[in-house]
């Protein structure tokens, strides 16, 4: 959780380092890429994300194109879409996690928002 005139893309790191205290070592060595949205765009992310020999499939920004870093973008394409849809069933079907002021609560709201999300996937 963090502020929210605070960029997402501040807090990249630290997301993927805290992904190994809820995963066990085994789902993290089959962890072969990690998507991001435009904003994500920056050296230091693809760079990070290429030491840990996770493939970057992050669209480039406007100015951040280069031939050699083309890796991953068609992949970014055909799969991107699964985590934009996810935010767009959470800001549509429960309005009520987007008023939520209290950090637990939210967490809470956000949990039983993505459950339920996965159950109707199931289904």
């Amino acid at each position: 959780m963090s502020p929210a005139d605070i960029h997402d893309s501040t807090k990249f790191v630290d997301v993927m380092e805290s992904i190994s205290d809820f995963v066990d070592d085994s789902m993290m060595e089959q962890m072969v890429s990690a998507y991001a949205d435009r904003g994500y765009d920056s050296k230091p992310i693809r760079s990070y994300v290429k030491s840990r020999n996770v493939i970057p499939c992050i669209p480039f920004g406007k100015n951040g194109r280069t031939a050699s870093d083309d890796a991953g973008k068609d992949s970014y394409n055909r799969t991107g879409f699964v985590v934009e849809r996810f935010f767009a069933w959470l800001k549509n079907g429960f309005h009520r996690t987007r008023y939520e002021r209290n950090a637990g609560n939210y967490l809470g709201l956000v949990s039983i928002a993505s459950f339920l999300m996965y159950c109707r996937v199931l289904r």
